[in-house]
């Protein structure tokens, strides 16, 4: 299977000859390493990585490739909060044999009562290899008789044939790095361009060694972990790492005169004229054609659209690799198998043949990070999109998410740049969207019963975005930050039904009964209007920020509260309405209240018009939060006469 090749990401290794720092072999370790009570750069640390280093030889020929890469990660444990980072995962590739794992190993060191150094290797049994589904497979281990103290060792070599772009280097992670180092081998004739991300600088060295290789360094010591932060773009976006380009064949006068979009341009024009890619577009798929010509006698554009995408989304598998990778059409229709961007591509080969204006695009989902345009690599793209086209009306598409309407952008490339290939006119858009399409309307029907306890009725409706988190809660990276209340807070659910959406227009329906006991004290009963959810902390509590602010999307959620008193109980106080707006209206608070001798009637709204805020604003945006989420703790309070 031939691969573009010209901008190549590569992740790559320094090893221990490197002469920055002297690596132990593997199995080789010091009493000092395991008498190591704390990371000295970072004390609270529950672990650390002693190093993380890798090695990576690159060879090509033509436009095949193939990449070598031995990796090896050294840990330190400190205390139980640790445990966790001593199971690893690694995934890979399994399709037609394109990527492989060999030369697995994992130690664990202790020191027993005396002092004495304990070494337990892993042995083959302690490997698990999942089952391959749809083309990714992975390789689960634990570390046995953990304890704080403990150092753990793995090393691995990865073979990976027929690349198409490899992920860029990270230096960071959530625990903090003593030592990371990656090198690079390639051709003397090739070149490697690099740009790092992140507030910090990575030290590089470049030589050249035998058999017409160049070999480039890059090492950091002491990098500290990574903290998360409430509604940060993603983790990669914020992390310290390298993207690299390799150009196979260069010269200075390429590198003086190639600028960004000629890259970019020659990388599409590439990519549609190859066997693989584009030419995949324009082929025949077998038994496709009825399809085709059925969705040819409708009338309108979007009727075509959404008659292909529901038929392509049908025979979307439950597991699907989120990747560039692109190897067979027909057979990913015939299995219903594939990759996300062989589901795309399939999508797009059936509307271009159904007369419908539409194009490729290449994309970089949230988890994955923001593009630089001006970089022109690859490697930062992990997906191809479809843009369709109607009049003024355009549709950004990916098949392979279960429940996302066609009439939506997908949440996981929203405000985020692609790259559409269309012949002779190549070019950069944004996708945007300035609806709220993060909808929740909830309506809490209860009556107070002589006894001082909440018996009631929930109806949530989601909506848009809401719906597909509720329907596909697999992806807590994309879904963690998220207002919508999935989870009932202090509540008994006495029953729970759930009415699929009958298309997508039509929103998911949740119904649930339940009683609730509210605080009480002496005659007085105390409830917050929100005690039927779990949501109820302020995210943003810290003083200072360091990442941007990204909700998503705007968002919209509104409560309808009915609560009914019997005629032993009266109302003490209620909230006061008021409507609550940021200066520049990016953020609306409204509350109405009304009370009358048979209960109570409350109805709330919150609404997020702006999605994306840059750090530096971060105080308005936390003045506000902490306002609304005083207003939300205000009770209803009731009392027994």
């Amino acid at each position: 299977m031939q691969k573009y090749f010209f901008t190549l990401a590569i992740v790559f290794f320094a090893c221990s000859s490197i002469a920055q720092r002297t690596v132990p072999d593997f199995g080789k370790i010091t009493a000092e390493d395991l008498r190591l009570a704390s990371c000295s750069f970072e004390p609270d640390a529950a672990a650390m990585k002693l190093f993380d280093i890798e090695e990576t030889e690159f060879e090509f020929s033509g436009y095949d490739a193939k990449l070598k890469t031995e990796k090896r990660t050294r840990l330190k444990i400190f205390n139980e909060k640790g445990y966790k980072y001593a199971s690893i995962k690694i995934p890979y590739f399994s399709k037609r044999g394109v990527s492989k794992i060999k030369d697995l190993k994992g130690v664990v060191y202790n020191l027993d009562a005396s002092g004495k150094i304990v070494t337990q290797k892993l042995e083959k049994k302690d490997f698990f290899k999942s089952k391959s589904e749809n083309n990714v497979a992975e390789i689960d281990f634990t570390f046995p008789n953990l304890k704080p103290g403990s150092v753990v060792e793995f090393t691995y070599t990865s073979i990976q044939r027929n690349i198409l772009q490899i992920d860029p280097w990270t230096l960071q992670d959530e625990i903090p790095t003593a030592y990371s180092a990656i090198s690079i081998t390639i051709p003397e004739d090739s070149r490697i361009k690099d740009k790092i991300y992140g507030e910090d600088t990575v030290e590089q060295i470049t030589r050249k060694i035998e058999h017409r290789k160049t070999e480039k360094i890059y090492f950091k010591e002491n990098v500290r972990s990574f903290q998360y932060e409430p509604f940060m773009s993603s983790y990669k976006d914020n992390l310290l790492r390298i993207v690299f380009i390799l150009i196979p064949e260069t010269n200075d006068f390429i590198d003086r005169v190639t600028s960004p979009e000629t890259m970019w341009k020659f990388a599409g024009s590439r990519l549609l004229n190859a066997r693989y890619f584009g030419g995949q577009i324009e082929k025949v798929i077998p038994g496709t054609e009825g399809l085709v010509d059925s969705v040819k006698k409708l009338k309108s554009i979007p009727e075509r659209i959404k008659f292909i995408y529901d038929s392509v989304k049908k025979r979307v598998p439950d597991k699907i690799e989120q990747t560039m990778e692109v190897d067979d059409l027909i057979e990913a229709w015939n299995n219903k198998d594939g990759t996300s961007s062989e589901i795309n591509l399939i999508l797009l080969n059936l509307l271009q043949k159904a007369n419908v204006p539409s194009c490729a695009m290449l994309v970089s989902t949230r988890t994955h990070g923001k593009i630089n345009t001006n970089f022109p690599s690859t490697a930062q793209f992990n997906g191809v999109d479809v843009l369709a086209v109607d009049s003024n009306d355009v549709y950004t598409l990916d098949a392979s998410l279960k429940w996302q309407s066609f009439k939506n952008p997908p949440f996981n490339v929203l405000n985020r740049s692609g790259y559409l290939l269309i012949k002779d006119n190549m070019k950069w858009v944004t996708i945007e969207d300035s609806r709220p399409l993060v909808k929740q309307e909830i309506l809490v029907s209860s009556v107070l019963n002589e006894s001082g306890a909440i018996d009631g009725k929930i109806t949530a409706k989601y909506f848009d975005y809401a719906k597909t988190m509720v329907l596909d809660s697999t992806d807590e990276e994309e879904n963690k930050d998220q207002f919508v209340r999935t989870k009932m807070g202090d509540l008994k659910i006495l029953s729970k039904k759930q009415s699929m959406p009958e298309n997508d227009a039509t929103p998911l329906q949740e119904d649930m009964e339940f009683s609730y006991i509210p605080q009480q004290t002496d005659k007085f009963y105390f409830i917050n209007p929100d005690f039927f959810t779990s949501d109820r902390k302020n995210p943003f509590l810290n003083n200072t920020r360091n990442t941007d602010i990204d909700f998503g999307c705007n968002q919209r959620l509104t409560l309808t509260l009915l609560i009914s008193l019997p005629q032993s109980f009266e109302v003490e106080s209620v909230p006061k309405n008021l409507t609550v707006r940021a200066p520049d209206s990016s953020f609306f608070f409204q509350r109405f209240t009304s009370v009358d001798t048979s209960g109570i009637f409350m109805s709330q709204t919150f609404e997020i018009k702006r999605s994306i805020f840059g750090k530096e604003e971060y105080a308005h945006v936390q003045e506000f939060f902490k306002r609304v989420y005083a207003m939300k703790a205000e009770e209803i309070i009731f009392k027994k006469k």
